[in-house]
């Protein structure tokens, strides 16, 4: 029993510590957001109908700062540096997204910003990739940050993706560790899901608070960042590339279909409007709320299909995982686009 102990503890605090804090700080923020200007108010292209605080992603970021420095205090054996070195470097993104919150900025300075911190992370972060690997890391990391922006539309949307990603990634790790479970590389997973279902308490629909552009571009940085050190860094199979792809295939579709579809109108892939998937899928005949949870669906399916790919063991079978998972997508795809044709 003592062993059992010994062994569910570390994770339980990895997990708790930030949900309590979490759940404390959202408290706190959500009172404190009209004072500090942080509401977010409705308009024709928002699906929401009252004026809601969107302070939740501030709350997010500051249980996880405050959970690495109590548990680095504690010595319980999780990968401290590098946890360290990406909440610094999210700093930056969630200052960026608070000042986009408190006052819309262009999108051109915000891209810029966002583009210089990727290429800091891609060429500078401690992984032994070649330049053009480097090069495709920073498309990478740029495109989550808005991938997960543009994904955050409706109430429990781009934390419950977040959510269920970073619960797929702490399997991978642990599926990835032949000589038996260890937490402390799944650490900031489990970190990350305690302080989402902290906010996520708050955000079920009617949500009384939203992450905001500082939440959402934090959590593009934080799991695009994780996902490569957790399931790729160390892989000897090429397979395991594709593990993180799958796990996120939710926010990159949203981001690729929705720039595609602004194009083939003739506008800017940056004029924000209501045509995500999630938008779509209402067009569709579903209710917001059953969108939303036909889309977890698709994360958790896509990143079943990408822990599959640790269980291969050639080249055909990781081929047909991705033959299956394109077809996967292609249906959907098809769905919308003949759907819309039709329309």
């Amino acid at each position: 029993m003592n062993d059992l102990v010994r062994w569910l503890l570390p994770p339980l605090a990895f997990f708790l510590l930030p949900l309590i804090l979490g759940r404390m700080l959202t408290a706190v923020l959500l009172r404190w957001a009209p004072r500090l200007g942080l509401i977010d108010q409705p308009s024709e292209r928002k699906v929401h109908t009252r004026p809601t605080p969107r302070a939740g992603g501030l709350a997010i970021y500051a249980s996880l700062v405050l959970s690495a420095l109590l548990l680095a205090i504690g010595d319980w054996q999780f990968p401290l540096p590098e946890t360290f070195l990406l909440l610094a470097v999210g700093a930056v993104i969630v200052l960026l997204g608070l000042l986009d919150d408190l006052r819309p900025l262009p999108w051109q300075p915000r891209l810029g910003v966002q583009a210089l911190v990727a290429a800091g992370v891609a060429f500078g972060w401690p992984w032994e990739f070649s330049w053009p690997a480097r090069l495709l890391i920073w498309f990478w990391i740029v495109g989550l940050i808005n991938a997960f922006n543009m994904l955050d539309n409706m109430d429990a949307l781009s934390g419950g993706v977040a959510w269920i990603a970073a619960g797929i990634f702490t399997l991978a790790v642990l599926v990835r560790q032949p000589s038996g479970p260890d937490w402390g590389p799944a650490a900031p997973f489990l970190m990350l899901m305690g302080a989402l279902t902290a906010f996520l308490w708050f955000n079920q629909p009617p949500a009384r608070i939203f992450m905001g552009d500082a939440g959402s571009t934090f959590l593009g940085l934080f799991l695009a960042v994780q996902s490569l050190d957790r399931s790729v860094v160390g892989a000897e199979a090429w397979p395991m590339w594709a593990v993180p792809v799958c796990v996120l295939a939710v926010p990159w579709y949203d981001l690729i279909s929705v720039v595609l579809v602004r194009l083939a109108q003739g506008r800017s892939p940056f004029h924000a409007d209501k045509q995500h998937l999630s938008h779509r899928l209402v067009e569709l005949g579903l209710g917001p709320v059953w969108a939303v949870r036909l889309i977890h669906l698709m994360a958790l399916a896509s990143g079943v299909a990408g822990l599959l790919l640790y269980q291969v063991t050639d080249g055909t079978g990781a081929a047909l995982v991705g033959i299956g998972l394109g077809c996967w997508w292609g249906v959907i795809a098809g769905i919308e686009y003949f759907s819309r044709r039709k329309a």
